[in-house]
């Protein structure tokens, strides 16, 4: 049975990697759109190389193994001539069990002289929701060279081929990024993304370099996310139905990069493979196109953040230390990754376990349970401050807990995270010197009223303030509680500090 999927696959290109053409026929001539390349990604039934030759018109050619890794290996060669029709013969064909392949023009995407810049570290809220990082699959090194730093569009692709290499998406993953840089002479991965049917998500290219997978002068600023597989009725060797699993983490990472880039979730700015301008292609085919409302879909919680960064030292890593009565002022950093806007005045930072005070209550606090607002309106998308500070109260060690608040509305906890155990500042107060004079020392009492206070419930940072007084509300959403998407990474930095007189 000879495979003729030539006119097929050249409607299809554009660019497609894996390979679009499986081996059927060891014995007929296979023809193909013209090329200068043959690639292959072979599967064997054990881990030992094999030999492969190409007849190109006037001899037969080897086709030397350029990566392996396991029962999967990568095959190319160049030929000095444009041909249309190539043969294979192998002699360990008996231990071949899968031979896809393709006769190209390598796309001879831009190539680093030098090595680039060490890619970028996944968003935590990419980790969060559970994209395997490059280190973990086993990456190459990039030779990409183009930073990307402005996210603002997304194209929907598949790969055209199968979706697994010895048995495993992962095994997928690391043929394709193989066969794209040996066969097609791209950096990389053409794309930031990949989805497996079975749901699993994985950084392609770094994502923080140019995207090389959309074409028609589309990749700048235009995320590619692509499904392992080939979701159209022809044009691949074997279709695959789409599953309910790659739908549904597709469209989680889909709206969780339009939460981080605010990218609108619309079909002006995330669109099929097939719908951008200059492309000739059935990408991401019939049936993943029919689902791509699904993935414009909004999954995203109203209220749901993301931590970004802080001052304060990390609990697992120190802790403030203060003399009694003294301060410390920093901030912590967060990421809206929710779909409404934070303002101040509503959108809190709050002591954790809810409505409790703290021993670390400082009076520029906007109540004892209330350490600070956010200092400015803070669209999905962009990160919020929360400044305040911290004062030694009483000696003796406190495990501060925060958690973010909308007030009148619910507990970030209870929508999108981060959850009220997640955020923690330990505060180590100790006594003041030998031969200082404490009651130099002026104390804010966090049990009782504040100064200039004619009631005994209101007053300073100890005292649990009414919602009247807070305008706001501290009673937790009847929602249940979304996926977290905290993680702890950050900045350190230098504070201020001083003494209360």
């Amino acid at each position: 049975m000879i495979l003729l999927l030539a006119s097929l696959a050249a409607a299809a290109r554009g660019p497609e990697v894996p390979p679009p053409n499986q081996l059927l026929s060891w014995d007929a001539p296979l023809v193909s759109a013209p090329g200068t390349r043959v690639g292959m990604i072979v599967e064997t039934r054990d881990t030992t190389p094999v030999a492969i030759e190409v007849w190109e018109g006037a001899a037969w050619v080897p086709v030397p193994e350029t990566w392996r890794e396991g029962r999967v290996a990568v095959h190319v060669v160049d030929f000095g001539r444009s041909i249309s029709e190539v043969r294979f013969r192998s002699p360990d064909r008996a231990r071949i069990t899968r031979l896809d392949w393709d006769l190209l023009v390598p796309a001879g995407e831009r190539r680093a002289d030098r090595m680039p810049t060490a890619a970028g570290v996944l968003p935590t809220a990419l980790t969060d929701i559970g994209v395997t990082a490059r280190a973990s699959w086993g990456a190459r090194s990039t030779t990409c060279t183009t930073v990307e730093d402005d996210w603002y569009r997304m194209a929907i692709h598949h790969t055209a081929g199968t979706q697994t290499y010895g048995g495993t998406v992962q095994g997928a993953v690391q043929a394709l990024q193989a066969y794209s840089m040996d066969s097609g002479d791209y950096c990389d991965i053409p794309y930031q993304f990949l989805v497996g049917y079975d749901g699993s998500l994985w950084e392609g290219r770094p994502y923080d370099y140019y995207s090389g997978a959309t074409g028609g002068g589309n990749n700048d600023g235009n995320i590619a996310v692509s499904f392992l597989g080939c979701y159209h009725p022809t044009s691949c060797s074997t279709s695959h139905a789409v599953t309910s699993a790659m739908i549904e983490d597709g469209q989680l990472l889909v709206q969780t990069l339009v939460g981080l880039h605010a990218v609108p979730s619309d079909s002006d700015s995330i669109r099929g493979h097939r719908d951008w301008p200059g492309n000739s292609t059935a990408c991401p085919g019939d049936w993943l196109y029919d689902r791509l409302d699904d993935l414009r879909t909004s999954i995203a919680p109203s209220y749901a953040a993301s931590f970004y960064a802080q001052t304060f030292p990390y609990a697992a890593d120190g802790a403030v230390e203060l003399v009694l009565g003294e301060e410390e002022a920093g901030y912590i950093e967060m990421l809206n990754v929710g779909t409404a806007t934070w303002q101040p005045g509503s959108t809190n930072l709050a002591v954790t376990p809810r409505e409790s005070t703290s021993a670390v209550a400082d009076e520029g606090w906007v109540s004892s349970t209330r350490p600070a607002t956010v200092d400015a309106v803070t669209p999905p998308g962009e990160v919020g401050r929360f400044s305040f500070t911290l004062q030694g109260n009483s000696v003796g060690e406190t495990a501060q807990y925060f958690g973010l608040v909308e007030e009148w509305v619910t507990w970030f906890a209870d929508d999108g995270g981060p959850r009220d155990d997640q955020l923690q500042v330990r505060v180590i107060v100790s006594a003041p010197p030998d031969g200082e004079d404490p009651d130099d020392t002026a104390i804010v009492d966090t049990a009782g009223p504040g100064p200039g206070s004619d009631r005994p419930d209101e007053g300073g940072p100890g005292a649990l303030v009414g919602f009247d007084t807070l305008g706001g509300c501290g009673c937790a959403s009847a929602r249940g509680g979304g996926a977290t998407l905290f993680g702890l990474a950050g900045l350190l930095s230098i504070v201020r500090r001083r003494r209360r007189v």
